[in-house]
């Protein structure tokens, strides 16, 4: 199952500051999305947003208003655990931003 958020790289910036990244924390991310085309796997996302320090609940209330639904969101979260753990790199979700 692959499932696509997009979002312009300033709508981006400020998400990651409203769920309590610094700015520094910030241009860490946004310099991960540029590595790799601007694009990142969600879950690969949510892993390292929550790797900052960011509470699970703000990663996927911005995620939820983003669009992605509940079912897809417990699927990411399950899979971002899994990933944490070593188990699972399989299946890729996607999330992009866009100037």
């Amino acid at each position: 199952m692959v499932y696509a958020i997009s979002m312009e790289k300033v709508g981006l910036r400020s998400r990651l500051r409203d769920i309590g990244l610094t700015d520094n924390q910030t241009e860490e991310v946004c310099s991960a999305f540029d590595k790799r085309s601007r694009h990142m796997d969600i879950v690969s996302f949510v892993a390292a947003v929550e790797r900052l320090g960011v509470p699970r609940g703000r990663v996927y209330a911005m995620l939820r208003e983003g669009g992605v639904d509940d079912s897809v969101l417990i699927t990411v979260f399950s899979r971002a655990d899994l990933k944490k753990a070593g188990m699972d790199e399989e299946r890729v979700q996607d999330i992009a931003f866009y100037d």
